[in-house]
């Protein structure tokens, strides 16, 4: 009997933590695709950029800079979780698709800029 409840006391303690790592993940994959979708919004800006009428250049300016600001406020959120993921390879993965996207967001935001600037 002693054999069982132990038993299911580890099988209770690995339950927690599989429930543990699915939650942060989760965690991690909001912001994340929170990046994905911003990113989305690139291609109209730039198109808005492009063909503006002069008196709209601040406020392009700073729609620019805020779309920025979410990718990269959504990008700390997620390296700032990838710590408690168990996996180096899931982190590994995560870590780099979230760095490719606030690169992107990041060369689109300055070229726009100085486009506007310009």
């Amino acid at each position: 009997a002693v054999v069982s409840t132990q038993s299911t006391g580890a099988d209770e303690v690995e339950r927690r933590e599989e429930a543990l790592e699915e939650a942060v993940l989760t965690i991690v994959h909001v912001p994340l695709k929170i990046m994905e979708v911003a990113g989305e919004c690139w291609e109209a800006l730039d198109k808005l950029v492009t063909s503006h009428n002069t008196s709209l250049k601040a406020d392009l300016q700073v729609a620019v800079r805020c779309l920025e600001t979410g990718i990269w406020s959504a990008y700390k959120s997620v390296t700032f979780n990838l710590g408690d993921i168990k996996s180096e390879e899931v982190r590994t993965e995560l870590s780099t698709k979230a760095k490719v996207l606030l690169d992107k967001s990041e060369g689109i935001a300055a070229r726009l800029l100085s486009a506007l600037d310009g």
